[in-house]
């Protein structure tokens, strides 16, 4: 959990980047308007150098400006700070601190700003140590089962919860016994990271717990199914034990073949990046974090993401887990309709095509048996989240597996 300084520091921090960040644009578009006219007059180099004066003192008031504001919570923390009740309150900060990761996560990582969130398995919201003693008392797993629950963009481990205080994986211990627990990750990251971390510390749990965990289905929702795609491709590569005890790997709403409104947030950069007088503003549209980029074509894996704004990229293939099952649910706000539009809108944010893995073109498909498919009628993207008729089919998934 984050402390309350931590969140000021953070907070500070990013304030002074975007204040500067902001500067650039302005600077920008006055440069593209200023220009064409200084070419015509007669001292318009020196109104450009005069320009550019302006805009460097300004940065070094902002620069001055946040480097104060941090130092002041260096002193405050080192002077001032009380030494009990510094918590943030969980319910008041975990839900925007991870909308900010998944927006701009990527950035935050790179400038170790405090409001980055760190890859960790949680029960109750709290991370978990992975000790054994830990583990015996937090996380028994009595019948050697464990579920995994992976959140998506801009969510965190407690957003799976229902009205009633409970999620899947509170039924799933109560309904088919084993234990649950829920990923917590910066979701701006790129989703190889994640899928890459992700599979080691799923290492490191397995390893740790005093009880043999002999079965271990991964539940994914949104981003947080092609994050468990990435993981289980990367113990694949690297030869990670705990993939021979994983039974059922679940996605629920993911955007396997993409999510249109990231399409569209990259053909808006792109023509803002066409115009002149645009250009500084392609640069803030092109901070929206990796992670969101990623899911453009939904893409799992390291490798460069594909040029252009083709709708006809190819998918990476599911990664092959042995005799453990894939399963695709998609939603669809339609309560009846199987039309093509239907299938267009989905669940408000993923179209039922891309979460199902089904191209027109059944080469650009993943290979997936129709029964290991399902759609969910009148549900949009986050009742496939803790919706009790997804519980149902989920339960359903996880005992036959």
């Amino acid at each position: 959990m984050k402390s309350r300084l931590d969140l000021l520091r953070g907070t500070a921090q990013l304030a002074g980047e975007g204040f500067l960040g902001a500067l650039d644009v302005v600077e920008g578009m006055h440069q593209a308007v200023l220009d064409p006219f200084a070419k015509l007059l007669p001292f318009g180099d020196l109104l450009i150098r005069g320009t550019d004066f302006v805009y460097a003192r300004l940065r070094d008031v902002g620069h001055v400006a946040s480097t104060a504001a941090i130092g002041s919570l260096g002193l405050y923390e080192r002077y001032l700070l009380p030494r009990s009740g510094d918590e943030a309150d969980p319910v008041a900060s975990n839900a925007w601190i991870s909308a900010l990761n998944g927006a701009v996560g990527d950035h935050l990582e790179d400038t170790r700003n405090p409001l980055a969130l760190r890859l960790a398995f949680c029960r109750k919201g709290h991370a978990l140590s992975l000790d054994a003693r830990t583990l015996a008392r937090e996380l028994p797993c009595a019948n050697g089962t464990l579920y995994v629950l992976v959140h998506g963009l801009g969510l965190n481990d407690s957003q799976w919860q229902d009205r009633d205080g409970e999620d899947f994986g509170s039924r799933l211990e109560r309904d088919l016994g084993g234990s649950a627990v829920r990923l917590r990750y910066n979701s701006g990251r790129r989703i190889s990271g994640n899928g890459r971390d992700f599979a080691r510390e799923l290492q490191r749990l397995v390893d740790a717990h005093p009880r043999r965990i002999e079965r271990i289905v991964l539940i994914g929702h949104s981003m947080g199914g092609l994050v468990c795609r990435s993981a289980c491709s990367h113990a694949a590569r690297a030869g990670l034990p705990w993939r021979e005890q994983l039974v059922a790997a679940i996605c629920l709403g993911s955007p396997h073949l993409g999510a249109p409104l990231e399409r569209i947030g990259g053909r808006l950069s792109a023509a803002l990046e066409a115009m002149p007088y645009t250009r500084a503003l392609a640069k803030l549209t092109e901070r929206r974090s990796a992670g969101v980029k990623d899911l453009r074509h939904g893409w799992c894996s390291d490798r460069d993401r594909p040029r252009g704004e083709r709708r006809d990229a190819a998918p990476e293939a599911l990664a092959d887990i042995g005799d453990a099952r894939w399963y695709l649910a998609a939603a669809t706000l339609a309560g009846s309709s199987d039309g093509t539009r239907a299938r267009w809108i989905g669940d408000g944010l993923v179209p039922v095509p891309s979460a199902l893995g089904q191209h027109a073109d059944p080469a650009l498909s993943l290979q997936l048996p129709d029964d290991q498919r399902h759609v969910f009628r009148g549900l949009g993207h986050l009742d496939l989240m803790n919706h009790p008729r997804v519980y149902e089919r989920l339960r359903a998934w996880a005992d036959a597996a």
